[in-house]
């Protein structure tokens, strides 16, 4: 079967560990990793791979970096400084001789240069990779230490270490060739993930995870102490880690967090603290249905706003998160805003990319900014970079189509165009709510006939009595049967099964008399049939019936076998009968005498 999103492939000669796009060029995106310090022979690289076509890359340039110190750990791209030359942000440490003296400058910086457009047979790399500045803005690092996370928004970068005695976060500017320190944060722990997102009023929110925690920090002039607002809870039993998180706009961020054993992942959009709440509170979530855990996390605006002083309206998120299974999982989410109101809703799977990899371990994934064109002339894609630890390098495109927000009442603007992914997301389906309901409406039902059997309230149709020893019997009182009972008792004495009892019944006095067993005529017979005013005459109910006619009829139904005094006279309901010949006559003899 065809994969939904085209793909592009490339392997290089080290393995990766970092990943990230040029926000101004959904074409290119720079890799990151290596062997590490020592003789392991697999070199330190930082390579630039281009997309030629939705089905192929190719690497436009790299640099090889000193096998004397660690390998590429994490990376960002800045936004450009000109059309040709950005700047690539790298963790990388310093040698453990250099590290053993207390001097590690973890925080690299290389530039990228367009050198020339790539010709057709050109053998030379179309950019110039070359390191420009290092820099160290932890204190106090011991060998152990080092920086996997790494993130950069407009022209502020921050970056975590790990494995430190003194877990620290740096926040730095991002706008040249030498960043600066804008503060240096002491954390009670290590950052497992972090992330930073510009706001409206030019400001900063830097938010940072470890394990059951989340923090966030106000980056201005003066950068605020780190804030926990939320704190994982147990569900049923299982308490989630946090993984990964990404803003999605100011008001919320999204967390990929891992349940214990690798048995699955939670998906959990947070509305940050807002006045009158200290705490996040969760907006949207979603658990992936499958025993893995989360690697690398990456999250993309469909209509992202023309600057970030532009609020977020109405749009489309969408999500991929990478498993230890070599599968990414696609999620789309939406996000409405509504006067001052915004709310985030149908999060949603969209598609798996089953063994993505074929059993690569990926290490890292990057959406593309994608930037909506003036005119839809052409089929629009938003690109998914994921890397692995086998040196793979895979480009997924993926389809959008215009949509426009429709209104009741109001005309369609089609300038208020936005995108959408071609591919409808899956929302949950109703089928297994109905049937689970179905089965127990029916089990309550199958309980209460088979209750009302045993009482003896219900014709048996289940035969609920079987089911019982032989000893138990009915739950009824034999001396007062159940109406329905006698009722079917009289009708089948006086009409054999085969009479309709759904239709309207009458019991007269038939014209034949009745013979015994010596051939002696008797009285006449009692009839019982369906209703036929034309066949059968006038008829009454038994409410209707005068006392001698009621009299007469139990009379001649006791001398028939067909009722008797236990029965009471509520088996009569529902069934017309006709006039006994003299019934009157015998009652006033009876008086009489």
């Amino acid at each position: 079967m065809a994969l939904p999103f085209p793909q592009a492939s490339i392997k290089l000669d080290y393995p990766l560990y970092a990943v990230s796009f040029d926000p101004q060029d959904a074409n290119r995106l720079v890799v990151g990793g290596g062997g590490g310090a020592g003789r392991s022979g697999v070199a330190n690289k930082i390579s630039v791979v281009e997309t030629v076509d939705q089905g192929e890359l190719r690497v436009a340039g790299d640099i090889a970096l000193s096998r004397d110190e660690d390998s590429v750990m994490s990376l960002a791209v800045a936004d450009r400084a000109n059309d040709q030359l950005s700047y690539v942000y790298a963790g990388v440490n310093s040698s453990p001789k250099e590290m053993s003296k207390g001097k590690n400058n973890h925080l690299r910086t290389f530039s990228v240069e367009q050198t020339k457009s790539r010709a057709a047979g050109a053998k030379n790399p179309d950019v110039q990779v070359a390191e420009v500045s290092r820099s160290a803005f932890f204190a106090n690092p011991d060998a152990d230490t080092y920086q996997p996370v790494l993130r950069i928004s407009g022209s502020i970068g921050a970056a975590a270490t790990r494995m430190c005695k003194e877990p620290q976060l740096a926040i730095f500017d991002a706008s040249g060739p030498k960043p600066k320190s804008k503060g240096v944060l002491k954390l009670d722990k290590d950052a497992e993930d972090l992330d930073i997102i510009q706001c409206e009023n030019g400001e900063y929110l830097l938010a940072y995870c470890h394990k059951y925690e989340l923090y966030l920090v106000k980056i201005g002039q003066k950068n605020s102490d780190p804030e926990l607002i939320f704190t994982m809870t147990e569900d049923h039993g299982e308490l989630a880690a946090f993984r990964s998180i990404r803003f999605v706009t100011p008001s919320f961020i999204l967390a990929a967090a891992n349940l214990p054993k690798s048995s699955g992942v939670i998906l959990q959009g947070f509305r940050l603290p807002t006045p009158g709440h200290d705490n996040a509170r969760i907006s949207a979530t979603v658990r992936i249905p499958k025993n893995i855990s989360a690697t690398a996390l990456a999250i993309a605006n469909a209509s992202p706003p023309p600057s970030p002083s532009t609020p977020v309206g109405n749009t489309q998120f969408v999500i991929a998160v990478a498993g230890n299974d070599s599968s990414i999982y696609f999620y789309s989410m939406d996000h409405k805003a509504l006067a001052s109101i915004q709310l985030l809703s149908n999060l949603n799977p969209l598609y798996t990319l089953k063994d993505a990899h074929k059993g690569d371990n990926i290490t890292g994934l990057a959406f593309s900014n994608f930037v909506p064109p003036k005119q839809h002339l052409t089929q629009q894609f938003l690109k998914l970079a994921s890397i692995t630890l086998q040196s793979g390098v895979t480009v997924h495109s993926i389809a959008l189509k215009r949509h426009i927000d429709v209104s009741p009442g109001k005309p369609v603007d089609e300038t208020a165009a936005r995108y959408v992914t071609a591919l409808r997301a899956k929302a949950p389906s109703r089928r297994p709510v109905v049937i689970t309901l179905s089965i127990i409406v029916l089990i309550m039902a199958v309980i209460g006939q088979g209750i009302m059997e045993m009482y003896g309230m219900s014709k048996p149709i289940i035969n609920a009595q079987k089911f019982l020893p032989s000893w138990h019997g009915t739950l009824r009182d034999p001396a007062h049967p159940p109406a329905v009972f006698n009722k079917d008792f009289l009708i089948s004495k006086l009409a054999g099964s085969g009479v309709n009892t759904a239709e309207t019944l009458v019991m007269w006095e038939a014209d034949h008399p009745v013979v015994d067993a010596e051939d002696s005529p008797g009285g006449k017979k009692i009839a019982l049939d369906v209703h036929d005013e034309e066949v059968h005459g006038p008829a009454k109910t038994w409410e209707e019936l005068p006392d001698a006619q009621k009299n007469a009829w139990k009379q001649r139904m006791q001398s028939a076998g067909a009722w008797t005094q236990n029965m009471g006279e509520s088996v009569f309901r529902g069934i017309l009968f006709g006039e006994l010949a003299g019934a009157v006559g015998h009652a006033v003899a009876e008086g009489l005498a």
